[in-house]
């Protein structure tokens, strides 16, 4: 019996890999500025949750908020491999963003539009505390309610909350003094 509920738990949990996948990589494309890297990310995620589903050492919990916080934690690591922190040059790339089989006019503006807010909210980001930006992140970029993010970071929402809403004050501060300045 208890073959039968591991067996439908990784079922279930392959179903939630995929369903989890595109917002996955919106979260990804803004913490490491590209796609090609983001996917990378997400793949590795992937490959660590199978081996450890194939090791049997997976807790059943919460399988949304460990997806999260490992790949979190990859971009973390890919952003120090590479030598940057949460900012990413995308000159030189053109379209490479969001590179497809055949590239038309509108896939490069696409890339470009990106680039330009990939580059704003990257410089918004990193002018507040990580622990706002990740929520700020999660929330817009992972498309995770309050209480899914403060599931998978092990808070309580209304401690989500306050991030959420201190880190939006300061981006709020730190653009009305840049406005001020011009």
């Amino acid at each position: 019996m208890r073959l039968l509920n591991i067996g439908k738990w990784r079922r279930d949990a392959e179903h939630l890999l995929e369903a989890e996948r595109p917002g996955m990589l919106q979260y990804a494309c803004y913490r490491l500025g590209n796609r090609a890297d983001a996917e990378d990310a997400v793949q590795d995620t992937f490959v660590r949750v199978h081996r450890r589903m194939a090791h049997g050492d997976f807790e059943q919990g919460n399988l949304t908020g460990y997806l999260y916080r490992t790949l979190a934690n990859l971009c973390v690591s890919r952003q120090r491999e590479a030598g940057r922190r949460t900012m990413v040059s995308l000159d030189g790339q053109g379209g490479a963003a969001f590179a497809t089989s055949h590239i038309d006019d509108s896939s490069v503006s696409e890339a470009e539009d990106f680039e330009q807010e990939y580059g704003r909210i990257s410089r918004l980001l990193c002018e507040i505390p990580d622990e706002q930006a990740e929520v700020i992140r999660l929330h817009y970029y992972g498309d995770k309610t309050f209480r899914e993010i403060a599931e998978m970071l092990g808070l309580p929402v209304t401690t989500i909350k306050s991030r959420f809403v201190y880190g939006l004050e300061k981006i709020r501060k730190g653009l009305n003094v840049k406005n001020r300045e011009l």
